[in-house]
């Protein structure tokens, strides 16, 4: 029996990457190197059965040693399954019932290392060697992915406004533009502050406002006011860049594209993250902000609740125990919430959307049968909104190559097939 030993550094909470590993939607997504069509049945409980498919009826049988979620996994090999028939005794001859695999998870440099040992035949020493620095990576990719992207909806204007925010904010960049052939920007992928966005000129349907705004963390006085004078050309005040209550140097503004911003000077691990998206309850949603970051939490994975700020007597705002600030986390995400009993007119819309990037059809059926109950309502093109009123795209990252496709007769049926659908569909879409 070798011993081998394997590790990477994965810039994603431990609760994360332990989710990517074990998940039944992911699982089968980092272990496809092995084995396309490779699966595992087991409750992921400490000393349960598992069984390591392939998806043809072959694997092996193995047991959980030892589980202590977010930190430790073992895995006891028993035996193999051979065209659906449990074998033990091969195991036992071949010298390798009773080998160990381990996974261990340790916070490092902000990050997570994982770590995995293997107790092996040394006759498939090789194989491991070069296939399982290939799990890892695949591991690492669905850890890091963004699983939530802001989608910004513009009436022409997305080039010039992308340009701006990423000349604004440190560590900014365009990642992609997509131009029509008469070389109009159709989208653009960008990044503020190692965040992923995307733009759309989408026409003149829906208007950003300040429902959803974003709350910017600037850790100097001059990168408040630097981003503070930029937004402001040709936009408006919402609230004057002065000293509150929770901030030093805080203000609220709409730049002249119509997106809101919160600045506030301040330290970045009092939030967590750059830039972070807050929700504002107002009119007919007045209220709803923690009922709606209680349903948020129960759909998300790795949800968690920072804290509630309630307004109380002799507050601003005479609506007493709706929620003044809420900050809460998503799939290793920070959002905000707030609730606003004054006369607003806006509401939620379009013009501001949230994507969740989906690996595969199941994760895309359980988020679009999730977000579209208790009042929700399908649109098209994998658009939904949730009983809120917020709008969200459930989509498969495949989209944006299979659109992209070099061949316009490819990209075309390609279009054409999920301007015919509700909920998005990975094989037809492929098919097309």
């Amino acid at each position: 029996m070798k011993k081998l030993t394997f590790s990477t550094q994965i810039n994603a909470t431990r609760e994360r990457v332990w989710s990517i590993l074990w998940d039944d939607t992911t699982y089968p997504v980092w272990t496809s190197v092995f084995s396309e069509g490779s699966r595992a049945e087991t409750d992921w409980k400490e000393g349960s059965k598992v069984i390591f498919g392939d998806g043809s009826g072959s694997g092996m049988l193995s047991k959980i040693a030892r589980s202590i979620p977010n930190e430790f996994m073992s895995f006891e090999h028993l035996g193999e399954l051979k065209d659906g028939v449990e074998d033990y005794s091969s195991a036992q001859a071949k010298g390798w019932s009773g080998a160990h695999e381990n996974y261990t998870l340790q916070e490092k440099d902000g990050g997570t290392e994982l770590e995995v040992e293997l107790d092996i035949d040394e006759s498939f020493g090789d194989m491991f060697l070069e296939m399982f620095p290939k799990a890892l990576q695949k591991v690492k990719e669905l850890s890091e992915a963004q699983k939530i992207t802001p989608f910004l909806w513009f009436d022409g204007q997305a080039e010039e406004a992308v340009n701006l925010y990423t000349s604004i904010f440190p560590n900014s960049k365009i990642t992609s533009m997509f131009r029509l052939p008469n070389g109009s920007v159709m989208t653009a992928g960008f990044q503020l502050g190692g965040e992923n966005f995307v733009a759309l000129n989408g026409g003149p349907q829906f208007k950003l406002n300040p429902s959803i705004s974003f709350f910017v963390v600037c850790e100097t006085e001059a990168e408040t006011d630097n981003a503070w004078q930029k937004l402001l050309e040709g936009g408006s005040v919402m609230m004057p860049l002065d000293k509150y209550p929770w901030s030093e140097k805080y203000g609220w503004v709409q730049d002249r594209f119509g997106l809101s911003w919160q600045l506030s000077f301040g330290k970045l691990a009092d939030v967590g993250q750059k830039i972070t998206p807050a929700l504002m309850f107002v009119g007919e949603q007045h209220g709803r902000a923690e009922e709606a970051l209680n349903f948020y939490c129960c759909i998300f994975k790795d949800p968690h609740a920072d804290g509630i700020l309630r307004y109380a007597a002799g507050d601003s705002d005479p609506a007493i125990g709706t929620v003044k600030h809420a900050q809460f986390s998503l799939e290793g995400q920070k959002f905000m919430a707030m609730d606003s009993s004054a006369e607003h007119g806006f509401q939620f819309n379009e013009a501001l959307s949230f994507v969740i990037n989906c690996d595969t059809q199941p994760q895309i059926d359980y988020y679009w049968d999730k977000l579209t109950a208790e009042g929700g309502a399908e649109s098209m093109c994998g658009w939904l909104k949730d009983k809120f009123g917020v709008s969200w795209q459930v989509v498969p990252p495949i989209l944006s190559k299979l659109l992209g496709d070099p061949d316009p007769a490819k990209s075309q049926r390609v279009m054409q097939a999920m301007c015919q659908m509700k909920k998005l569909d990975i094989a037809g879409l492929t098919q097309a």
